[in-house]
């Protein structure tokens, strides 16, 4: 493994030094994983330039697929600095048509903030692949209407330094930049209107898109957005809870070292260390090697208690609250899919999201799912999204606000 990343760096660092062009870096593959690639000089690129690309057999539960690439690709950070980020394209089958094929972006839902957490590095068994294989069978009905799949991993999943979990600039930048590194790729071969999708954390990565997407990726037509099951709203409200409630329920304490570790990431004076306690500390090491799946799967009770007496957590609910949903206003059609059982996220939160937007005059189509978990949302995406395409392409009205849920 040191041998490849080596040698990944030394093509990555030889194709800076002799300028190379982002359609030779494309017909290049790779033969060690994209998330190989490290401590690169990456400065003097564009945001969404191609670093890696290494082609793969498509899963059998991407039956519309005709390749799948790992790529890694240059995004911006949680402060715009430079940063290398991965994540996989899948092509349809058949030639692209004329004007290229439209673009899906796929913002996955919360894996973790390890690196093998990443989904573009998913294998069976693996800690991502009960997700990851929900997800593809979404995916795949995105390919079989013709669509160009482009996935990100987020920052620091996968690639070095940490993962922002749910700052929502840092996954702005990263979605977007996936477009702009799929265009890098065969330029000629896409085209310039595209939609994006995501899923628990993701979906909050689709709010902020549709909110922001167009005006960071001017030279592109953003057509629409699909939030499923979004996580985010009144975010700060996780660590309001578990200090409230200093015995919670197991799953919450299994997922807060996902929320703290990425606070950490996105403000490094956010330290979960001077906040937790020593039980809490435990789970919180854990958290920064393992994935959801293993830390739901290692934690069989919560802790005595949560915090430290007395602990100061005033900067970190007010880091929270700034990327909570809430905030994010969509300038493109957008669709919202709940479960009203969702364990994980509140449907509440997600319907006051919705009538927000609705009071505001936006054009979203919520789309309750009776007694669906969290997982329902994703699964029945893809007998909701024809319509919701069709809709936008003839400039149909979507909105169902005013109507009864």
């Amino acid at each position: 493994m040191l041998k490849l990343r080596k040698n990944l760096q030394k093509f990555a660092l030889s194709c800076f030094i002799l300028s190379c062009g982002s359609a030779t870096i494309a017909q290049t593959i790779n033969s060690a994983p994209p998330n190989a690639i490290s401590n690169i000089k990456i400065a003097a690129t564009k945001p969404g330039t191609l670093l890696s690309i290494q082609a793969q057999e498509p899963s059998l539960l991407l039956s519309h697929a005709a390749q799948r690439y790992l790529i890694t690709y240059r995004s911006r950070g949680v402060n715009n600095e430079p940063i290398v980020t991965s994540g996989y394209i899948v092509l349809p089958k058949g030639q692209s048509p004329k004007g290229g094929w439209p673009i899906i972006a796929w913002a996955h839902g919360t894996t973790g903030v390890a690196d093998t957490c990443a989904p573009s590095g998913d294998y069976q068994n693996g800690p991502v692949n009960s997700y990851q294989n929900v997800a593809e069978k979404a995916l795949n009905a995105w390919l079989a209407k013709g669509y160009a799949v482009v996935a990100t991993d987020y920052q620091g999943l996968g690639t070095p330094g940490g993962h922002p979990y749910m700052n929502a600039v840092s996954q702005l930048h990263t979605v977007v930049d996936s477009v702009r590194a799929l265009h890098s790729f065969k330029p000629k071969s896409f085209s310039k209107t595209w939609y994006v999708m995501g899923h628990s954390q993701g979906g909050a990565a689709a709010l902020t898109v549709a909110a922001y997407g167009q005006k960071d990726a001017p030279e592109y037509n953003l057509a629409g957005a699909i939030a499923l099951a979004p996580g985010g709203y009144k975010y700060e409200g996780i660590a309001e809870y578990v200090e409230e409630n200093p015995k919670p329920a197991v799953n919450v304490v299994a997922f807060f070292p996902i929320v703290l570790l990425g606070a950490e990431a996105a403000d490094p004076t956010l330290s979960p260390d001077h906040l937790v306690s020593k039980e809490m500390q435990v789970i919180l090491n854990s958290g920064r090697s393992r994935c959801l799946s293993e830390l739901q799967t290692d934690l069989k009770k919560p802790p005595e208690s949560i915090f430290k007496p007395n602990a100061n957590l005033a900067p970190l609910i007010a880091y929270l609250k700034k990327q909570s949903i809430e905030y994010m206003t969509p300038t493109v059609p957008l669709m919202i899919v709940q479960g009203t059982q969702d364990q994980l996220v509140d449907y509440h939160g997600t319907y006051a999201y919705y009538q927000q937007q609705c009071k505001a005059g936006k054009s979203i189509n919520y789309h309750p799912l009776p007694n669906g978990d969290h997982r329902d949302s994703l699964r029945q995406s893809e007998f909701l999204i024809g319509d919701f395409i069709n809709a936008v392409e003839q400039k149909r009205k979507i909105s169902t606000c005013g109507q009864t849920q």
